[in-house]
């Protein structure tokens, strides 16, 4: 007998596509990094979008650190994981939270492991 991913040909390694689109003002110092790779360090200059592909099980932390000076900004215009719009939608989930990064710090966002966390966050239950 199959076990119940064969038998409804689950596939156990499926791939979410995360897209990340930031709008720098000004010219901004900073780090970006997705599930702790490291995908830009220097200065943010205009929209940028990064795209990843993630294992369906595996977390999505991203930190942004910031060191700006007045008037310099970042701002997340959306995130979306699956075509699921996140931010700003869900803002509030990350710390701290806002869309608007204007400070000089880390800025971050974790999901454990998005359908689970995304069923809860949108009230239709937990998924185990």
């Amino acid at each position: 007998m199959k076990n119940f991913s064969e038998a409804t040909v689950i596939k156990s390694e499926l791939k979410l596509e995360m897209v990340l689109e930031l709008k720098a003002i000004g010219i901004c110092p900073c780090r970006i990094k997705i599930n702790d790779q490291l995908e830009f360090y220097g200065g943010l200059v205009g929209t940028i979008i990064f795209v990843k592909h993630i294992p369906i099980s595996d977390p999505i932390n991203i930190n942004i650190d910031i060191n700006r000076q007045h008037p310099q900004a970042i701002e997340i215009i959306s995130l979306t994981v699956d075509h699921h719009e996140i931010l700003p939608v869900y803002q509030y989930t990350a710390n701290p939270p806002t869309n608007y990064l204007d400070f000089i710090g880390v800025w971050t966002i974790n999901i454990p492991n998005f359908y689970p966390w995304y069923h809860e966050i949108t009230g239709q239950g937990w998924i185990i």
